[in-house]
């Protein structure tokens, strides 16, 4: 049998100095990987003995999910919930790195209380559009075939167990006069746009989630990472706010949100 391996931080392990910052900490990578083996009730170091780990460490377990048996608690950290952010036909703003030229339309820095991305100097308008699903059916000519429906697009935020949160859309509207009228996601939406603008790049893909920004009811905008990242948001948002919300009382307790830019 595998051993099931538990990562610590490697300043909590006794005789190694104090804990410096809190356990889920983007910055934080001084961890270790300590094997270990449950045995009557309680983990103890794979090779045998107790583990050296202060009272109060807090550790992240990785392990089959076969190992679980309790059926309700290994379903529960499985389970898939999705929560619609965003209404069809908001705007988004994406920011993009244009070094021939600087577009901000009466945008100023203070219309993003929680920062700009470094070299953004032009800033492009897309929107949330259909969500289009290929559904068979019989053609005209009597043929059987394929043809595409659309229903009510928007942004969701999918929850997948404790630790895995991330967002989806349906198709992008592109900014009017724009050679491609549709994008099929986000990421797709970015790579047209830097494409376009930030032709010095060798390559055209980018994180959606801190380059792309919505308005919140203050008229401020603010990166979608932080719809994802939920409680760890350092700007007050009542959208973001809402939502969490609304996770916490359909799910009882509230999952732990990756670490921005990821």
């Amino acid at each position: 049998m595998e051993p099931i391996v538990c990562r610590v931080p490697a300043d909590v392990l006794d005789g190694e100095g104090e804990m410096g910052t809190e356990w889920f900490n983007p910055k934080r990578n001084k961890t270790i990987r300590v094997p270990v083996k449950r045995v009557a009730g309680r983990w103890e170091f794979f090779y045998g003995g107790e583990l050296p780990v202060k009272d109060g460490t807090v550790a992240e377990l990785r392990l089959d999910l076969d190992a679980i048996d309790n059926e309700v608690w290994r379903d529960r950290l499985t389970a898939q919930h999705e929560f619609k952010v965003l209404d069809e036909g908001t705007t988004l703003l994406v920011g993009l790195s244009d070094r021939v030229h600087v577009k901000w339309e009466g945008l100023t820095p203070r219309h993003f209380p929680a920062g700009i991305p470094p070299g953004v100097s032009r800033w492009e308008r897309i929107r949330l559009g259909p969500v289009k699903k290929k559904v068979r059916g019989t053609t005209r000519s009597g043929s059987g075939g394929s043809r595409f429906a659309t229903e009510t697009g928007g942004l969701w935020l999918r929850i997948t167990g404790i630790d895995r949160c991330e967002l989806f859309s349906g198709m992008i509207l592109m900014p009017e006069g724009f050679p491609v009228h549709e994008a099929i996601s986000l990421n797709h939406a970015f790579t047209l746009l830097s494409r376009e603008y930030e032709r010095h790049r060798i390559s055209n893909t980018g994180n959606v989630y801190t380059r792309i920004f919505y308005e919140d009811e203050d008229r401020c905008w603010y990166p979608l990472d932080d719809l994802r990242r939920g409680v760890q948001a350092k700007v007050e948002q009542k959208l973001l706010r809402a939502l969490w919300n609304d996770i916490r009382a359909k799910l009882g307790w509230l999952p732990i949100p990756p670490p921005g830019g990821r």
